[in-house]
């Protein structure tokens, strides 16, 4: 079977469960994936948020997020998020990214899922 590069664009936060779950199949599958967060999706990736969005979706929004980033899924916390005024302070595992990376990533994807 021949290796695939999937990315994933998530704005809401209430698709990520969903998206990692997806995205932990794909790499078991030996693809390589790669989650860009934008707007409300990237909360899940601020260490401020964390706590609340684990309320909301429950422990597993961490565990997915650590299984992910074990797994070798690149996560990318929008540098330019509109919604968050403080900006990011990225979770462990996480990095932030503009545009240029996105778009770098994603001509080269097979496919590029949104969420």
């Amino acid at each position: 079977m021949m290796s695939k590069k999937f990315v994933y664009f998530l704005s809401l936060s209430s698709n990520v469960p969903f998206a990692l779950k997806e995205a932990l199949i794909k790499v078991k599958q030996n693809n390589e994936v790669a989650i860009f967060f934008d707007l409300d999706g990237a909360r899940v990736l601020d260490r401020r948020y964390l706590n609340k969005m684990d309320k909301i979706h429950g422990k597993e929004l961490s565990l997915l997020l650590n299984s992910a980033i074990n797994a070798g899924i690149k996560l990318f916390g929008c540098q330019m998020n509109v919604l968050m005024a403080d900006g990011l302070e990225l979770i462990n595992g996480a990095e932030l990214a503009g545009v240029a990376t996105f778009l770098e990533i994603a001509y080269q994807a097979d496919s590029v899922l949104s969420y």
